[in-house]
């Protein structure tokens, strides 16, 4: 019997002149959305090959091990998604690089690379979307697949209920959750095939370039963002049986509908995104930040000259020369050492901070924002196509990562010359023994299955529960109206 009735929907609802319009508006969208992708996607695959190239010809002409640590990894590149035509995530507002801090060069001395913090559009990254509209994936998604159900059940039950047809129907051997559970998978039906049609459209178009070829992890991304587009579809399809089922006239129920689509996908993200960061306290700006880092290297910079003088005054009054290892000082080294140790771990430390305020900020007012299913889905599909600010701190993690094992690298280099004083950060302390370019580890940013899916895993199920409650008020609602 569901069946029965499915079927009679999706005839009804396929032969309208509504489904042609909506699914002729979507393919036209995602047409658009794949011609834009092809014209921006390549030079932007090219230009990340070229920083790459570059930064990895600069790093392997370090041969010397001290310039290898001072110098640092160089400049490390966030590598563009290649589902970016899904979510554009306002990468545009996200740096795309890694970057260093601190210069200084004193008695002989210099600075060690360290990792410092791009600057971040704090204002324009806490709103819920870029100030310049992008007809991508997320865009369709959360406007157009939320506005279309409501078309297609604002008189589901209401419109049969004016025209008399409900009561004859459940004067049959139709039972209220039947008839509910066909004009939903009817309804439902209807709005994915024309989803599909544009969907398809829209990869077959982006598979002809070579640039834009996707593997076999980035169908499987899909296959998650697809099924997170209908279960989004299907709660707006219960929200409109909803109210068409509390509703006599369908023309009331339109009303409402129009009104809870306003408030839910239009009015609350933009709104909410920007009260949230009016609650919160302000961040700490760049121009605090270095100040604060400037405060703690002169402090440093004090201990370092106070014990070094100090040194040198014990130098002078000895009776006794100090013992010597080829030709150098111990106690000066260990100075020296200890001084740009603290410099760049203090650095370190303070940009961590920094950026670690900065994202609890952003991932607040994200949190307030998904009190609209519009911001849920659009983090859901950020996550899984690799863009956004997720995927911004993920970079910033693998970048961590890769220096790391950077350092060790230099670390075990040093060791493995018993001719070294094994004093790092120190030009006379380390191995002056050269360095093979292929033994340099290369930074390569990589956008895996599981970095994708871990962030859109409470997104996803928070889709899910809302369509669990939407569509239990659905048959309440049902249960309980008079025919």
């Amino acid at each position: 019997m569901i069946w029965h009735i499915v079927t009679r929907e999706l005839l009804d609802h396929l032969t309208s002149l509504r489904f042609g319009l909506t699914t002729f508006i979507l393919v036209a969208l995602m047409v658009t959305n794949a011609v834009v992708h092809l014209r921006t996607h390549p030079e932007r695959v090219r230009k990340y090959s070229e920083k790459v190239n570059a930064s990895q010809t600069e790093l392997k002409s370090r041969t010397q091990l001290y310039t290898l640590l001072q110098k640092g990894p160089g400049k490390l590149y966030k590598r563009p998604s290649s589902l970016a035509f899904i979510a554009d995530g306002g990468d545009a507002l996200l740096p795309d690089e890694s970057v260093s801090g601190g210069f200084w060069r004193l008695y002989g001395l210099a600075y060690i690379w360290s990792m410092g913090v791009p600057r971040l559009n704090m204002e324009a990254i806490g709103n819920l979307r870029p100030t310049s509209m992008v007809v991508d994936w997320v865009f369709i998604v959360t406007y157009l697949l939320s506005f279309i159900p409501l078309l297609f059940t604002f008189d589901a039950l209401s419109g049969e209920r004016e025209r008399g047809t409900l009561r004859l129907c459940l004067a049959n051997s139709i039972s209220r959750p039947a008839l509910l559970v066909g004009k939903f998978l009817g309804s439902l039906i209807t709005v994915l095939i024309a989803f599909y049609c544009a969907v398809l459209f829209n990869l077959a178009i982006i598979s002809t370039e070579s640039w834009t070829q996707l593997g076999g992890a980035d169908w499987g991304r899909l296959v998650f963002i697809v099924l997170i587009a209908s279960c989004y579809a299907g709660l707006f399809v219960a929200i409109g049986l909803t109210v068409s089922a509390m509703t006599r006239e369908s023309r009331l129920s339109l009303v409402i509908l129009l009104l809870i689509w306003v408030t839910v996908v239009v009015f609350m993200p933009s709104t909410l995104g920007t009260l949230s960061t009016k609650w919160m306290s302000p961040v700490q700006t760049h121009h605090q930040f270095q100040t604060a880092k400037d405060t703690a290297f002169d402090q440093i910079r004090s201990d370092f000259v106070n014990k070094w003088e100090t040194l040198r005054e014990r130098r002078q009054s000895a009776e006794t020369p100090q013992r010597e290892v080829a030709g150098v000082d111990p106690s000066e080294l260990e100075i020296q050492r200890e001084f740009v140790s603290k410099d760049m771990e203090i650095r370190e430390r303070l940009s961590r901070q920094h950026l670690s305020v900065q994202s609890a900020q952003v991932l607040h007012a994200r949190w307030i924002n998904r009190c609209s299913p519009a911001a849920i889905v659009q983090y859901a599909l950020e996550s899984m196509a690799g863009t956004g600010f997720n995927r911004h701190l993920q970079f910033l993690e693998h970048c961590r990562l890769h220096i790391r094992l950077f350092r060790n690298f230099i670390v075990e280099m040093d060791r493995s010359d018993p001719e070294s004083l094994h004093v790092i950060g120190v030009p006379k302390g380390m191995s002056k023994k050269p360095v093979l370019p292929e033994a340099i580890p290369i930074f390569e940013d990589k956008i895996t299955f599981q970095d994708t899916l871990s962030p859109a895993v409470v997104d996803m199920l928070l889709l899910v529960l809302l369509l669990g409650v939407f569509l239990s008020g659905a048959f309440l609602v049902f249960l309980r109206s008079e025919v």
